[in-house]
């Protein structure tokens, strides 16, 4: 692997391994993750969760009746009110990285591609904001065709991607014990684009 590049076959092998180890923590955490393939033949990996926006409630809802931030109770689920956050990470050709493609999907079938309507229905928690707005990616923010479905997502232009990577981490370094091989490149990835829409990762132990 020529890191901080992939070719096409290196990151269907990225995808495959990152559903396979992330698969069950992102399920335990409410999200869904799968590897899909296009009317091309070509594979992307799409990560999908509820976005628990209080907006979306038609009715008082009390702190005190959420118990320990589980999405999984009745409280969560009328926050959610059925709207959903899509990322998708799809290969791009041209800069032989990942690029991150994201929608909000509302109850009511609208597609939010604003990233400040973005922000406030990803969370409520105005630090958290303040950090989302404060990556440098967030200024790459723009509105384009799914490269696989044809259809408007906004997407973190991928300029910056391979110099983010070489800056944080190279390939199998050996005097600090860091190593960056397939199975970890995306989720190494999405720890620093990932911020600026939200995207974050459960913590896993590696093997």
């Amino acid at each position: 692997m020529d890191y901080p590049y992939l070719t096409r076959k290196e990151f269907d092998v990225c995808v495959e391994l990152f559903v396979a180890r992330y698969r069950s923590a992102l399920e335990d955490s409410g999200a869904r993750v799968e590897q899909r393939t296009s009317s091309t033949g070509r594979q992307y990996l799409v990560l999908q969760r509820a976005v628990y926006s209080k907006q979306a409630v038609s009715g008082p809802v009390h702190e005190e009746d959420i118990e320990d931030d589980d999405p999984t109770s009745p409280v969560f689920e009328r926050i959610a009110g059925g709207a959903h956050i899509e990322y998708h990470t799809v290969y791009s050709t041209t800069w032989r990285v990942p690029v991150l493609y994201v929608r909000v999907v509302t109850s009511t079938g609208e597609v939010v591609l604003d990233g400040e309507r973005v922000c406030d229905m990803v969370t409520e928690d105005s630090a958290i904001r303040l950090a989302m707005a404060a990556v440098p990616f967030g200024g790459a923010l723009g509105v384009g065709d799914h490269p696989e479905l044809g259809v408007p997502f906004m997407y973190l232009h991928p300029c910056h991607t391979a110099k983010l990577l070489s800056a944080v981490v190279a390939p199998d370094q050996e005097e600090t014990g860091v190593s960056v091989g397939p199975d970890r490149y995306l989720a190494a990835w999405m720890s620093l684009s990932g911020a600026a829409v939200g995207l974050s990762l459960p913590s896993i132990g590696y093997y």
